[in-house]
């Protein structure tokens, strides 16, 4: 007697229309469809993912070619049509289990549940999730090869096609198998499928810092769920930029490691401080933190202090000093190696998401062994994005024509027009891979000061100019302060991704996330705004790094 054959078939396409692209997000570190092809088949059973042989598709198969995903493409309207090409060297007898890759929930036990249900029904059994304390999205069917053979030849109507098994429900009934709840908990008003920007942001965070996660038991998955759940805020808004999420708040890291701002009043938060800032940018959502080597014993203390469940993506710089004395290109590249594995070290993690010149000159410095040894480095998976923090315009220009070039940093903020010009926007438009945050959205702190005495510029008649016009325009478009003006104008530039914010307290923390849940700025109030301002500023005062010392 010939032994049942049981295959996974998961359907995958990337032109969803709420989340474009979300099977290629990354999820634990992995693109969704591979995390979701691994756990199904950690058990050993065959599976095969089912795409389209749609253009759309190629950068997908790409990836599942790479990972050593075995695929196979078929009608980009027919999904039924690909689960028979998925299983034609099947027999009639054999089981297909049908699993969506936008779900990585299910595991090889979830598997071999549906196999051992579907073998006490008429040939079809399945789980929709949402029901049975169960979260939605934790769904699969079983069901004999023959069943869906027959589903090919009988399913006429578009929606039986794309559904695949509506035809096969209605012909057998639906049976579905008796899965427990987890620890008695009702989880049906949960979401783990993978349907919205929310849903990926919520799954993501749920997920964040697991040991292993093709090896978690879906159990596990659900019990990370709801703790999440548990303390669940509203986001901040948040967008994917080249290929990966970027929240529009990230948390600036330099307060921590020494005072920093003209308007510092706090200094460095003590330790409770900053788990509560921490926690609260965990909860709404935030995807990144800032940091650097330079910053004081700022790498030392997030290390410290963020636990190992945190979502939060590290992006931290090189040390300022890193081609002092002129180093030659072995020694520079020495001390690129020392530097990326003392972050590492300092931050208890085992990966950077980016890490960043902390200077545009190190690009080129030591005939170029910096930037080299970045990109070492990178292939190694030791860092993701690569890039520089810069001041200048033209530096953005020299680093856009860069191809490896990943992420870049910039100052940007109300008064500073440098950025719009259409030289620049130009240059920014043609590299869409690459993720731009805006720092200094408050220049340090000195938009806030109503006082020209305290700003750093010789001028004070020009000072006292952009103090009056910033509070009228607050006034003017109902923002609450020239905090939330200048946030929301920032955040109203398209181009960047997101921008950079510190906090000393908690208390700051959580009036920055309260703002930036805000609606940023109309173009046309952007573009108001920014033309009521005097101009064009000096550099002295746009640039801090000018500021004279007090």
């Amino acid at each position: 007697m010939v032994a049942t054959r049981h295959r996974i078939v998961l359907q995958a396409r990337t032109s969803s229309t709420r989340l474009p692209g979300k099977v290629l997000l990354p999820v634990c570190g992995l693109p969704l469809v591979v995390l979701a092809a691994r756990r199904a088949a950690r058990d050993g059973i065959e599976t095969v993912v089912a795409t389209s042989d749609d253009p759309s598709d190629d950068r997908l198969a790409e990836a599942l070619s790479r990972h050593g995903i075995r695929h196979v493409r078929g009608p980009l309207d027919d999904v039924l049509g690909r689960f028979i090409a998925a299983t034609a060297a099947l027999d009639d007898g054999d089981v297909c289990v049908r699993l969506t890759s936008d779900n990585v929930f299910p595991d090889g036990d979830f598997v071999r549940r549906l196999i051992a249900a579907e073998g006490n029904s008429h040939g079809y059994a399945g789980i929709a999730g949402g029901s049975d304390g169960l979260p939605y999205g934790l769904a699969g069917e079983a069901m004999r090869v023959g069943l869906l053979r027959q589903a090919d030849r009988g399913a006429r109507d578009a929606q039986d096609r794309e559904h695949v098994t509506p035809w096969i429900i209605r012909q057998c009934g639906r049976s579905a198998p008796a899965i427990p709840r987890v620890d008695d908990l009702d989880l049906s008003d949960l979401r783990c499928t993978i349907d919205t920007l929310d849903d990926y942001r919520t799954v993501t965070a749920a997920l964040a810092g697991l040991a292993d996660p093709v090896a978690a038991p879906w159990p596990e998955l659900c019990r990370r769920l709801a703790r999440r759940a548990g303390h669940a805020q509203p986001f901040v808004p948040a967008r994917i930029v080249a290929g990966e999420l970027q929240a529009s708040l990230v948390l600036g890291g330099a307060q921590f490691g020494m005072p920093y701002g003209i308007a510092n009043r706090a200094g460095k938060p003590g330790d409770d401080e900053l788990h509560a800032i921490l926690a609260l940018a965990e909860a709404a959502g935030v995807s990144h933190l800032d940091t650097a080597a330079g910053y004081g014993d700022s790498e030392h203390r997030i290390g410290s202090a963020l636990g190992p469940d945190s979502p939060l993506g590290i992006v931290t710089k090189l040390p300022p000093n890193l081609a002092d004395g002129e180093p030659t290109a072995r020694e520079a590249a020495q001390r690129v190696h020392v530097a990326v594995d003392r972050s590492l070290w300092l931050l208890g993690r085992p990966r950077l998401e980016a890490v960043l010149l902390h200077r545009f000159e190190h690009y080129g410095a030591a005939e170029g062994a910096i930037w080299q040894t970045l990109l070492a480095l990178r292939s190694e998976g030791k860092i993701g994005r690569i890039g520089a923090s810069i001041y200048r315009p033209e530096e953005l220009a020299a680093l856009l024509a860069v191809p490896d070039v990943g992420l870049v940093q910039l100052p940007f903020n109300i008064l500073d027009r440098r950025w719009l010009e259409p030289a620049v926007q130009r240059a920014i438009a043609n590299r869409p891979d690459v993720i731009l945050h805006g720092r200094s959205a408050l220049l340090q702190g000195l938009l806030t000061i109503d006082d020209p005495l305290l700003w750093p510029i010789p001028d004070g008649d020009l000072a006292r100019r952009c103090i009056a016009v910033l509070q009228a325009a607050a006034a003017s478009l109902g923002r609450e302060t020239v905090a939330d003006l200048c946030f929301a104008y920032a955040r109203a530039q398209p181009w960047l991704a997101a921008i950079v914010v510190g906090a000393e307290t908690a208390a700051q923390m959580a009036e920055n996330i309260r703002l930036f849940r805000a609606p940023a700025l109309t173009p046309a109030e952007a573009e108001a705004v920014a033309a009521s301002l005097p101009g064009p500023l000096p550099e002295q005062l746009l640039n801090p790094a000018l500021w004279p010392r007090r």
